[in-house]
């Protein structure tokens, strides 16, 4: 049941202070691709380890949800609620491995991915976390809370202090 509450929070993210815009959300791409993710991690934890089965199922409705929003989550991606997606048409792509806790912000053409070859790492960042445009986290790495990352930086190493600007590439601490 979390799932429908962490789509609640990204609902309220995308809304913004308008929640009157509820008409929008219908035409806003970054929906349907928080709501596709939602509703496929639901069916993850429902059922475990036959939702490999399950999925070859109902993998062309989330192929099509995919198309239309430019919004690629891996279903094993442990994302909490409150992200917010403004520009999804750049694509957005977060790797199964992610551990992301709340209030995400992605500006567009973010990738959040790890190496090949890093099995049973993971990338976590914490709340209040910022990506600007085609920004990337190619981990495994850590990020703190309260991390803004800059247009086309590459993050590629643990930064666990909070309240950092991040810039470049590979990304430093900008103060």
């Amino acid at each position: 049941m979390s799932q429908f509450k962490y789509l609640y929070q990204d609902i309220n993210a995308l809304l913004g202070r308008n929640k009157y815009r509820v008409i929008l959300l219908l035409l806003n791409r970054a929906f349907y691709g928080l709501l596709s993710y939602r509703l496929d991690r639901f069916t993850f934890l429902l059922l475990g380890s036959n939702y490999k089965y399950f999925r070859i199922i109902i993998s062309p409705f989330f192929f099509i949800m995919q198309l239309i929003s430019n919004c690629d989550i891996h279903y094993r991606a442990d994302i909490k609620g409150g992200i917010n997606i403004h520009h999804p048409s750049l694509g957005i792509v977060i790797s199964g491995k992610s551990q992301i806790s709340e209030r995400l912000t992605l500006t567009g053409g973010n990738v959040i991915g790890i190496k090949s070859g890093f099995s049973g790492s993971s990338i976590k960042i914490g709340d209040n976390c910022n990506l600007g445009a085609n920004s990337c986290i190619i981990g495994p790495v850590t990020l703190g809370n309260d991390i803004r990352i800059g247009a086309m930086a590459c993050v590629t190493q643990n930064f666990p202090n909070n309240n950092l600007t991040l810039l470049g590439v590979p990304a430093k601490s900008k103060i």
